[in-house]
């Protein structure tokens, strides 16, 4: 699926992702802005419904999003984040210059290297670029069901969907992040840190983690008649196990300061 298509995707789910989407934990978002945050400027690249923007500016850093999805960056806009609907890669800076660029959940869509450099040029010396990601991953014994679930509704050939948020278990960590690590040219502009992760969890009932799961691409694109059934294996499943569980996440941090 490419960008253009996503972007479709993304606009006519905007509403459910903004409703649905975790938030980030409070100690990656003071890793990112630092304890002086009032009054930063922060340029967040993918910045989607705003849902790291807004996390941000409430720690009084001042924000602008960049999205490619105009329905995503309308409801960021109706919280209060200024958003110009822009690929970053082609984005006119007009000579801003920024102390953070960051982007929550979404580097991976851009080129890594090209995105890499336009942070570097819009940062301000000892300015840094701070990528993160969450990633998360249901109860095993939940896993195992939801899987079988899966293999009784798909089609035989289908494309394999994720499970989880990002994972569908515990084994798939630590994630592949070499888009951003090992890939030298991407951050020759800048020094790299080293990455950190941050473990914490959230509660799902049923009915909020398919609300929750429709904002994945994944899942969004399937035929209407075999999302539905999925959704409602996914569904029963849940509910044999109580109606609700716990899914254990992680977020991962990657930053590089510019040069100053």
């Amino acid at each position: 699926m490419d960008r253009r298509e996503r972007v479709k995707l993304y606009d006519r789910m905007a509403e459910a992702y903004d409703r649905s989407r975790p938030s980030y934990p409070d100690d990656v978002i003071h890793e990112v802005l630092g304890d002086a945050a009032a009054g930063l400027s922060v340029l967040d690249v993918g910045s989607g419904t705003g849902i790291a923007s807004r996390q941000m500016a409430k720690r009084g850093a001042r924000v602008l999003g960049l999205d490619m999805s105009a329905g995503m960056s309308a409801v960021a806009e109706r919280h209060g984040i200024p958003t110009e609907v822009v690929p970053f890669e082609t984005w006119d800076p007009a000579g801003q210059k920024f102390d953070r660029v960051t982007c929550a959940q979404a580097w991976h869509w851009m080129d890594p290297f090209d995105s890499a450099a336009k942070a570097a040029s819009v940062l301000r010396p000892g300015g840094r670029l701070c990528l993160f990601w969450s990633a998360g991953f249901h109860p095993d014994a939940l896993a195992d069901a939801l899987a079988d679930a899966y293999r009784r509704v798909l089609p035989p050939g289908s494309a394999k969907l994720t499970l989880g948020y990002a994972v569908s278990r515990s084994s798939d960590l630590p994630l592949d992040f070499s888009v951003v690590t090992g890939s030298p040219r991407a951050f020759r502009h800048m020094t790299e840190h080293p990455a950190q992760s941050f473990r914490w969890s959230a509660t799902y009932t049923r009915d909020q983690w398919l609300d929750e799961l429709y904002t994945h691409t994944d899942h969004a694109a399937l035929p209407p008649g075999v999302r539905q059934n999925l959704f409602e294996e996914i569904g029963s499943t849940i509910d044999r196990f109580g109606g609700a569980f716990r899914m254990t996440f992680f977020t991962y941090l990657f930053a590089a300061t510019a040069p100053r």
